[in-house]
């Protein structure tokens, strides 16, 4: 047996930890720390409201799930089940917003398999089916005013999802398919293949509407003149998403997958080089007053990486896109704050309005939507 002397297997055990350390601090990355945080201080389980921005998060946290290991799906699985279980006897579909936290429930019947959840998925969907809509079956964004917007394609898109996901049933597929249709032909710009923020289904007067400018449908269109970046954000994730989860075989993902290239397109050309953001108002890069978005920017890079890894789109432009999004959200909107990483950048809650408005819509911090994109592209970035 060959003696090893004391001093060399002392200097190979600290050689041994100084590399454990090393490759822990490697694979402890931003994204992981604003993971861990999002959870344990921002939004812990028993803090979870039924809201639309939470929703958000929820939904990365389940993407989470799918794509970690076993020890880390219980850790994401526990988070979900209890914020849905704070919630089981109040969860509703009334409105789009209220919608989008449905996806927890229909997520935890397909993975747990318990009854609880299934009845409250499907008590969501009746809800659902009662909020007012256009003549077209398009679901209004408000209750009060018919409106189509950009937002509502996420909102009620993840839910749908999981419900199809769920029972396998094509009629949530197809829901889903027939919103994104509906939407898309009363918001898509033709040159860019983005979005317009909204449009207008009727006449009433807005003067008292607490976050809208008035007067902003007052057009031949009946729609906002507006792109902006988070509200395309939200259908390009939705898209993204969807494509990723269903098989080849079905022909509704085709369809969302052309209709996800027509909207990433020219995001290689819109994007700021220097930051690797795309702008508030994205197609308005180079005008005063707008500003680097970093919310749009996560969303708009999770489009470009799902649509590469899907064959969707090609090629170096995409490529050194979403690389300059990744490095870019780490570098300009990503600060550490006594101790503790936060996000920058994020454009606050946002109605509809002129391009002043949008200009004028200060950026923020701490925003739960904002920090679940981040997560979601930077994950996914590092998964591949």
């Amino acid at each position: 047996m060959i003696q090893i002397d004391s001093s060399i297997k002392y200097i190979f055990v600290l050689f041994l930890f100084a590399t454990s350390h090393i490759l822990s601090a490697q694979e402890n990355t931003w994204v992981d720390s604003l993971d861990h945080y999002s959870r344990s201080e921002f939004l812990p389980a028993n803090k979870y409201h039924w809201t639309w921005q939470n929703a958000a998060l929820l939904n990365t946290i389940k993407v989470q799930y799918e794509i970690s290991n076993a020890e880390e799906k219980e850790e994401y699985l526990t988070y979900i089940r209890k914020a849905m279980d704070r919630k089981l006897n109040r969860a509703n579909g009334k409105t789009p917003n209220s919608v989008a936290s449905g996806l927890g429930m229909a997520f935890l019947a397909r993975v747990t398999g318990e009854e609880k959840y299934r009845i409250a998925a499907n008590k969501i969907y009746k809800d659902y089916n009662k909020i007012p809509k256009t003549e077209d079956s398009g679901v209004s964004h408000l209750k009060n005013f018919t409106e189509l917007w950009d937002d509502t394609i996420f909102m009620v898109g993840c839910y749908l999802r999981e419900m199809y996901l769920l029972s396998g049933d094509e009629k949530y597929l197809n829901e889903l398919l027939h919103q994104i249709e509906v939407h898309r032909a009363k918001l898509k710009d033709d040159d860019w293949g983005l979005w317009y923020h909204g449009w207008d289904g009727d006449d009433k007067n807005r003067a008292n509407f607490i976050c809208g400018q008035k007067g902003w449908s007052d057009n031949e269109k009946k729609r906002s003149e507006e792109m902006w970046g988070r509200g395309n954000g939200w259908v390009i994730v939705t898209l993204a998403e969807t494509v990723n989860a269903l098989p080849e075989s079905l022909p509704q993902r085709t369809k969302l997958a052309a209709y996800l290239k027509e909207m990433l397109l020219h995001l290689p050309s819109l994007q700021d080089t220097q930051t690797g953001h795309w702008y508030q108002l994205p197609v308005r890069k180079n005008e005063a007053g707008n500003y680097i978005e970093s919310s749009c920017t996560a969303m708009f890079g999770y489009g470009i990486l799902i649509g590469l890894k899907e064959g969707i789109v090609e090629g170096e432009a995409y490529e050194k896109s979403v690389e300059r999004a990744f490095n870019g959200l780490r570098a300009h909107s990503v600060r550490k704050v006594k101790g503790q990483l936060r996000t920058m950048n994020v454009c606050c809650g946002t109605c509809i309005g002129d391009k002043e408005y949008y200009f004028n819509r200060r950026a923020q911090s701490e925003k739960s939507f904002g920090l679940a994109m981040f997560i979601l592209f930077g994950r996914t970035y590092l998964q591949e």
